[in-house]
């Protein structure tokens, strides 16, 4: 149930509209930190919505911004924004002190999450066909070379087929840490989380966790009819490649009693589904619940206006609606019993 609404009322002050919210981090006090594309700034909120600061504007120069492709707040409560178009990582306080800026190399969006003394990066670039990159990278926290990368891209999807490439997406929230290791979820949703464990330093792929789906994740749609029939359009290389997608990932996050919450929008019949799948602690699914059925097109396309991007430490969950105007809605699980069957 929803426990908080920010951007529902439009005749109220700027401070309190979004243009285009890309991610969302609290902090320890509960504060909330929305950073916005549109606008080029990141807002503060305290736990019950009210607005108390504006960190950072558009511009090339300290403390402004040219794009967020990143958000993330460390364990010393300092933000971390990634911005691909100045080419810069940055660190400010939750005040907005700018501490120190970093030259950034790779022209990629990444999920960023705080990692022993330094960060772990989820963050690909993929460009041609064939290309095989890493998925993660370690970094110090000087946000130097990586001291580590694993995780390769053609473990998971065929170097040669773009579509699959494009969407090894780095969403604010593809993959979590687990007590056994690193759980990753794709974009596009075969029915399969991979597990990364560690030993001796290197990282390796050990295993997948099966969910709950029934078709593949997409079917590729001929050109002629693709801005008919296809819900995802990608172009590269003067050529263009279209798929209707049946199963997507739209989050994956950890609670604190260690269940594994899997948000996804999946299709079953000429119904899609979005709704949570529901794994204990050693990676069995045990539930799954549907939250909302959202009827597919003559051309077999659905969308979902919804982005699941961050929960906080109370396991609430913090989802930008771009139905309409942006709204950030603050919501609680209520996990019960299921059979793990749709009707």
């Amino acid at each position: 149930h929803e426990v908080l609404l920010l951007g529902g009322d439009e005749s109220a002050s700027h401070e309190y509209l979004f243009g285009d919210p890309r991610y969302i981090v609290t902090d320890a006090q509960g504060r909330i930190y929305v950073a916005d594309q549109e606008f080029m700034n990141i807002r503060v909120y305290d736990d019950s919505g009210r607005y108390i600061r504006t960190l950072g504007e558009r511009g090339r120069g300290p403390m402004e911004f040219q794009s967020f492709d990143g958000l993330a707040i460390n364990q010393e409560q300092e933000l971390i924004a990634l911005d691909r178009t100045n080419r810069r990582i940055t660190r400010f306080s939750t005040e907005g002190q700018l501490l120190s800026t970093h030259p950034r190399q790779r022209w990629a969006r990444a999920d960023i999450r705080p990692f022993r003394d330094g960060y772990l990066f989820l963050s690909h670039q993929t460009s041609e066909p064939g290309d095989i990159d890493f998925l993660f990278r370690v970094y110090g926290s000087g946000f130097e070379q990586p001291t580590v990368a694993f995780g390769s891209t053609d473990q998971i999807a065929d170097p040669y087929n773009i579509i699959e490439t494009t969407e090894l997406d780095a969403e604010p929230s593809s993959f979590i840490f687990t007590e056994g290791g690193l759980l990753y979820a794709p974009s596009l949703y075969e029915g399969k989380l991979y597990l990364y464990t560690e030993a001796g330093g290197q990282w390796t792929l050990t295993s997948t966790i099966d969910g709950l789906v029934e078709k593949r994740a997409y079917t590729e749609v001929d050109k002629p009819a693709i801005y008919e029939n296809a819900d995802l359009v990608i172009f590269y290389a003067r050529t263009m490649k279209g798929a209707r997608v049946h199963n997507t990932s739209l989050g994956l996050f950890r609670l604190q009693d260690d269940q594994i919450v899997h948000f996804t929008n999946v299709e079953f019949g000429r119904q899609r589904y979005f709704g949570t799948e529901v794994f204990d602690r050693d990676g069995q699914l045990v539930g799954y619940g549907a939250i909302e059925k959202i009827p597919l097109t003559a051309q077999g396309i659905a969308k979902l206006f919804l982005d699941i991007v961050w929960k906080d430490e109370l396991d609430r969950f913090y989802v930008i609606d771009r139905m309409d105007q942006p709204v950030i809605r603050v919501v609680e699980l209520e996990i019960r019993p299921t059979d793990m069957t749709l009707d």
